[in-house]
């Protein structure tokens, strides 16, 4: 199981209602936020892993997406997993967790702070571009094989993730 944490605001615009949710016993892998962002008048979503910061970009969401987030989320994700160099068993486990979503309320100041740094980079990225120039696939590669955190031991998402599960999983 996913936890996504979303704002007040973002939730109203989502089928799902938020929950409480005791996150006590439920590992920070499993664990994320989200929120929305604009790009030449164009919503998109930025969701972050809480332990890993890994993130996933979404530009220009039309309406019935939305009806359908968990869906989309999952897809996207299996997408973002395929794209990076991640062991398959790996992928498994977060494909497998991503199964049941629960949305929350945010809660981690550490990982919103991540994705308020990430959306300044990502508009540094994308300023001389016009929305049809954006390539998607480009920017999740980068946010996640090179965008540096300090915050993060191994200093970039797809390092702390490869290392999370070399030397943390199941434990």
């Amino acid at each position: 199981m996913f936890t996504i944490g979303v704002t007040e605001k973002m939730a109203e615009s989502l089928p799902m209602e938020r929950e409480e949710f005791d996150k006590r016993d439920l590992p920070e892998i499993y664990r994320w936020q989200m929120n929305r962002f604009s790009v030449r008048d164009k919503e998109g979503l930025l969701l972050m892993n809480d332990r890993t910061a890994l993130t996933l970009v979404l530009f220009g969401l039309e309406a019935e997406q939305y009806e359908n987030i968990d869906n989309v989320l999952r897809g996207s994700l299996k997408q973002l997993l395929q794209m990076l160099d991640i062991n398959e068993e790996y992928k498994r486990d977060l494909l497998d967790n991503s199964k049941k979503i629960i949305l929350t309320k945010t809660d981690n100041r550490r990982t919103l702070g991540r994705m308020k740094e990430s959306l300044k980079l990502l508009e540094g990225f994308t300023e001389e571009r016009e929305f049809e120039e954006i390539d998607a696939v480009e920017v999740n590669r980068w946010m996640n094989e090179n965008m540096v955190f300090s915050t993060l031991a191994n200093i970039t998402p797809i390092k702390e993730l490869n290392d999370y599960y070399e030397n943390n999983h199941g434990q």
